[in-house]
């Protein structure tokens, strides 16, 4: 028999995924708060759409109270896909749960392995990037995805032991996702971790602060955009000071944003170029997870994003102010005593 795997969490990632895997015969379950949801999934199946095609798939969704059904249906893989904020109580939830071989997973933004390990143990604890799927669950029961597939040319999910090892687990784990997009283990999960948190903070705090979307970075060449590129070459310096391996950033590679940000004129033109086929790969603009949050008046996930950049930098004295300073505009705005403005990032670069 397959193994049978749980989503804590079956928004944008964990409901398409799971959905995803279900479609592919595996035994999944997905468990998410938001009660709507839910009861739309269980009553006309999770609906996915965007660049892997329509469908409509039938699967188990479960309300948080329900899980105490899982007593008498152990779980091998628990995916936490809660926001990062989540991590602790998910994991407390559903590690009573777990077989005496199973484990846990974060498929998160930020880095959140460590907390896992707090509830479950380093030895249940796994990692696993998700680069750039770019979904989002826009109604109840509705998920779409607006990147291209990943296929031959990205590895889309990258499952990592902390300890960097290849294993057994992380080996079937990443065959498993393969039926969703291109999937394979690291022997790098801090560095495809901090890869990944590169990338996010390019937008993330930018986006959350002033409504605008990815184009405004990407596509045009003005304020936002070398905003973003001070932005990369930051939390570059900063994943560097604590003795990661960084790969490419958005398909650039990390010399050349930092190159871009010291006003080299070829590492410019290199970031330009990748960013427009970054872009192209893209079938809409986003307003990253981030400005989506805040535009919805939920509380975003600003401090495990560019606040955990600014946080690392500070204690591995390479300061990232760029960083600071957008993750204390975001906060006030997920506090209500500001609103999304263009406005607001005025001042965050030298004239």
């Amino acid at each position: 028999m397959g193994k049978h795997i749980v989503f804590v969490g079956a928004g944008a990632v964990g409901g398409y995924v799971g959905a995803h895997l279900a479609r592919a015969g595996e035994d999944i379950a997905l468990v998410d708060p938001w009660s709507e949801h839910v009861d739309t999934i269980n009553r006309d199946g999770m609906r996915l759409g965007g660049s892997q095609g329509e469908h409509v798939v039938r699967v188990k969704a479960m309300h948080i109270h329900e899980v105490q059904s899982f007593v008498r249906k152990p779980i091998d893989v628990a995916i936490i896909c809660t926001k990062s904020y989540d991590t602790e109580w998910a994991a407390r939830m559903i590690r009573q749960y777990l077989k005496p071989q199973g484990y846990i997973v974060s498929m998160q933004n930020g880095v959140n392995e460590e907390r896992l390990a707090g509830v479950a143990g380093w030895g249940k604890t796994v990692g696993c990037i998700v680069s750039t799927i770019s979904v989002n669950c826009y109604k109840p029961g509705h998920i779409s995805r607006y990147q291209q597939p990943g296929g031959d040319h990205h590895r889309v999910f990258r499952v990592g032991e902390v300890h960097g090892r290849v294993t057994a687990r992380a080996t079937e784990l990443a065959k498993i996702l393969g039926a969703v997009d291109s999937a394979d283990v690291t022997q790098n999960l801090w560095g495809e971790r901090w890869t990944k948190l590169t990338a996010n903070t390019i937008t993330h705090g930018m986006l959350g602060a002033t409504g605008q979307d990815n184009r405004v970075v990407y596509v045009e060449r003005g304020y936002e955009h070398r905003l973003g590129i001070r932005l990369a070459a930051e939390a570059i310096a900063v994943g560097r000071a604590q003795g990661y391996q960084l790969g490419t950033v958005l398909g650039i590679q990390p010399d050349d944003w930092l190159g871009a940000d010291q006003g080299d004129a070829a590492a410019l033109k290199t970031v330009q170029d990748g960013l427009s086929a970054w872009m192209a790969t893209l079938l809409e603009p986003s307003q990253s997870s981030v400005g989506r949050d805040v535009a919805r008046g939920r509380r975003s996930e600003i401090d495990f994003t560019n606040g955990l950049v600014a946080e690392k930098g500070a204690e591995a004295g390479v300061p990232a102010p760029t960083h600071a300073a957008l993750t204390a505009l975001v906060r006030r705005i997920d506090r209500g005593e500001l609103k999304q403005d263009r406005k607001n990032i005025d001042g965050l670069l030298p004239a």
